[in-house]
């Protein structure tokens, strides 16, 4: 017979009993939260309206109510979930206990929601009231604005959630164990476990493939968010103290919540009073954790050693991977009965783990999917693009959003297909012979392949579905594929980004060439417009030879107004540079060759003319460094040992510096330098020799050369 007792009588005795645990939590939540938040408010001692410390301070402050900026918090709430799971729930791995409260005539389903309800409020009561003693805190400073409250107020919101996500996360992990200890260790099974199972598939490919290649985080690592406890906790943490609370991110911490709890009732009012003390409170499913928790535990620490440890070699992931396998097994196993003799107790679900995971390793190491040797069908084949690096070093373009066309390659033309595709099919047999796009990225320069270059393809097959693949290709091919492609002009318009440039946006024009100084060209819209019509007009019709194997003379800079979607840091992290005069984005590598008649010629009409070579009267010093590689290879010898005794030199351990102040000095040493910019299908210098120009103006001017 069961009585109906009432639910907040069980909720007030069950707190009664676990007062330590209630002190515990608020004397945490009152030290990181609102003493936390005092100490820190008194470091600023200017928060006047329109203060930069004000400014930092109000987009700070949502973060100091659920760890966003304050990660100690973050791991404080974490904590008291774990623990206020397991004291409230412990209950259940004491058979004594268990008998007497299953004595009680309560039926369990009240029980349940008593003990679950007043864990939450010892959490969600302390937290509630330290976050208003926040609020009173910025207040009296005078940064709380209604505006920020409701910021303050979603942080609040989403340190609750990700709070109750950690939470029912354990307490569903009790109700699978039968002693306390091994329900801690289950509780972090629960909540890492489907984070790593969803992080596992992209890191296996960038450990096993040569040719992965990827923009964007991988779409199993985006569902890490919405599908695991550990995701949706830091998700929930980051995204609510900076003011991007999702929707969608909150609902799918209700639903796992949900759906936990109603796992955990299910389980409670099925749980058997002999299961407490025992491992695993439902022995049929021992097999079944045994595997689900080996298989990605195995791959993972597989993973791990190899990083820790610095092996570049896959093979190494499969032995320790082997290894940790067989060592997770013997400790699950361990853990089951207690009794080292029988570790092979349960040798078929041993035997099915270490399986699997051969199986999955033996998967990646072989490619035994194809995917390195993937080549889309061309009756699947809707748009290919390519894009060689040194597009990166050669291109610059007014977008700021990444990934975009500029970042992966414009799509060929459709009767240009076949030809990218068949770079990509060299790319691929280059693959198999052991030149890998990994290669061009080492310290040492002696493992950088010579005559290729890194090329990244994109397909866009039917369905709407994207494949991206990188490969080695021949510097000498893709060339050749580059001159046919520049031949169509819709593909060369494309491809240049002077014409992707909005005009009315243009503020100003500069030039560089040789001297290495940046004039801003003092010249009115008509003439601006007029300069880009010019260069324009040049980028058609010069060939693609000049283009791919032409040096250029100088470049043109295009000055852009500073986009009001874009902070400081995105344009600091961009490949275009950023000036803080004027609030501007400078738009450089606009590169003039010497075929670029009209380019040239309106240059000098309006009096701004590419220099060929430096002046050495305008020259006051150089300083000439070269490393010790280039001082062994006596490339330099003839030139250093006809300077004169004005010349100063310094060696150093990697390095010697040659310092000319003479005029006849200068002469010979400019005669022996020259300008470098970046080619069209050139990686760029990786020369540790460099020059300093000093002018007599006080201007100077460095490049590698």
């Amino acid at each position: 017979m069961t009585l109906k007792i009432s639910c907040i009588k069980l909720i007030r005795e069950d707190i009664r009993h676990r007062g330590w645990a209630a002190a515990l939590s608020c004397i945490v939540l009152v030290l990181m939260m609102p003493v936390y938040t005092i100490l820190y408010l008194s470091t600023f001692s200017r928060l006047t309206p329109g203060s930069g410390e004000r400014a930092y301070l109000i987009s700070y402050f949502p973060g100091l109510f659920n760890g966003g900026n304050v990660p100690v918090l973050a791991a404080g709430i974490g904590a008291l979930a774990v623990l206020l799971a397991l004291t409230g729930f412990g209950y259940v791995h004491s058979r004594e206990k268990l008998d007497l409260y299953h004595s009680l005539p309560v039926k369990r389903t009240r029980l349940f929601a008593a003990v679950y309800l007043s864990g939450l409020l010892m959490f969600l009561v302390p937290y509630v009231i330290c976050s208003a003693l926040i609020m009173a805190a910025g207040a009296s400073r005078g940064i709380l604005s209604p505006e920020l409250a409701v910021s303050c107020a979603f942080a609040v919101l989403g340190g609750i959630l990700a709070w109750l996500v950690i939470y029912t996360s354990c307490v569903f992990a009790v109700m699978l164990t039968g002693r306390t200890a091994i329900g801690l260790f289950a509780s972090l099974v629960v909540i890492v476990l489907p984070f790593m199972m969803l992080f596992l598939l992209s890191s296996l490919q960038t450990a096993f493939f040569e040719s992965y290649y990827t923009v964007e985080t991988p779409l199993s690592q985006r569902l890490a968010d919405y599908l695991s406890p550990l995701g949706i906790f830091s998700a929930l943490i980051s995204q609510s103290s900076s003011g991007e609370f999702s929707i969608s991110l909150a609902a799918a911490a209700v639903i796992l919540t949900a759906v936990l709890t109603a796992a955990a009732l299910l389980l409670y009012r099925i749980y058997p009073s002999e299961a407490a003390g025992n491992t695993v409170a439902f022995p049929v499913i021992s097999p079944v954790v045994k595997v689900v928790i080996c298989i990605p535990g195995a791959l993972f620490a597989g993973l791990m050693a190899q990083t820790l440890i610095g092996i570049t070699d896959s093979s190494w992931i499969c032995l320790m991977s082997l290894i940790a396998a067989l060592v997770i097994c013997a400790i699950i196993e361990f853990l089951y009965t207690m009794d080292l003799r029988l570790l092979l107790k349960g040798w078929r679900s041993s035997l099915i783990s270490v399986g699997a995971v051969l199986a999955i390793l033996c998967i990646f190491r072989f490619d035994l999917l194809g995917y390195d040797t993937y080549l889309p069908d061309e009756d699947r084949l809707e748009g290919i693009s390519f894009y060689p690096d040194s597009f990166s070093s050669y291109f610059s373009y007014p977008d700021t959003e990444f990934p975009s066309e500029s970042s992966l390659g414009y799509y060929v033309p459709e009767e240009n297909m076949d030809l990218v595709r068949d770079l990509a099919r060299s790319g691929i047999q280059n693959l198999k012979e052991g030149i890998t796009p990994d290669q061009f990225y080492t310290p040492d320069e002696t493992d950088i392949p010579e005559g290729y270059l890194p090329v990244i393809f994109r397909y866009s097959l039917s369905g709407g579905r994207t494949v991206l693949r990188q490969y080695a290709a021949s510097q000498e091919e893709t060339a050749e594929t580059l001159e046919q492609l520049l031949e169509n002009e819709s593909y060369r318009k494309q491809l240049f980004p002077v014409f992707h440039i909005d005009r009315d946006k243009v503020v100003s024009l500069q030039l560089s060439d040789i001297c290495g100084q940046s004039t801003n060209m003092d010249l009115n819209k008509q003439q601006r417009d007029a300069l880009l019509d010019a260069y324009e007009n040049d980028v058609m019709k010069v060939s693609a030879d000049t283009l791919i194997n032409g040096k250029p003379i100088g470049e043109l800079i295009v000055d852009l107004p500073y986009p009001e979607s874009m902070t400081e840091t995105d344009a600091l992290t961009t490949d275009k540079s950023y000036s803080s005069a004027g609030n501007l984005i400078s738009l450089p590598m606009l590169y003039i060759y010497p075929e670029y008649a009209d380019t040239l010629a309106l240059l000098q009409e309006y009096g701004y003319p590419v220099h060929a070579e430096i002046d050495p009267a305008d020259v006051s010093s150089i300083t000439l460094s070269l490393s010790r590689t280039t001082i062994d290879s006596g490339s330099y010898d003839d030139m250093l040992q006809a300077l004169s005794s004005t010349a100063e030199r310094e060696d150093y351990d990697y390095s010697t510096d040659i310092t000319v102040t003479s005029e006849e000095d200068i002469i010979l040493m400019l005669d022996q330098l020259d300008g470098y910019y970046n080619g069209l299908l050139d990686l760029g210098s990786a020369s540790m020799d460099y020059v300093n120009i000093y002018y007599k103006d006080g201007n100077f001017y460095g490049y590698s050369f």
